[in-house]
């Protein structure tokens, strides 16, 4: 387990990620119906031929963890916390949406 944060700013950061998390939890409950519409438009865009060039799915993965790597060197230890904090906002917002 990490070291609880010592600076205003960690616990500002910590508070912060959970509300995140609380919004998105929020915004995925209502949003559940346009990712299905969206999915059932990537099909149908793929089943006439269209496609979305130059991105693929090792070229995405790539860049999340390059972003991981990058906030854990500038933010430090308390990083392994925030997704703590995330995941109980986000649980929060789908189950209070």
């Amino acid at each position: 387990m990490s070291a609880p944060p010592t600076t205003i700013a960690g616990i500002v950061s910590i508070v912060l990620l959970f509300a995140d998390g609380l919004v998105f939890g929020l915004a995925t409950k209502k949003g559940i119906n346009s990712a299905i519409l969206v999915v059932v438009g990537l099909v149908l865009a793929g089943a006439i031929g269209l496609s979305i060039p130059f991105i693929s799915l090792a070229d995405v993965w790539s860049h999340i963890v390059n972003i991981f790597l990058s906030q854990v060197s500038h933010i430090g230890a308390v990083f392994y916390a925030f997704p703590i904090f995330w995941i109980i906002g986000f649980g929060i917002g789908l189950w209070k949406g």
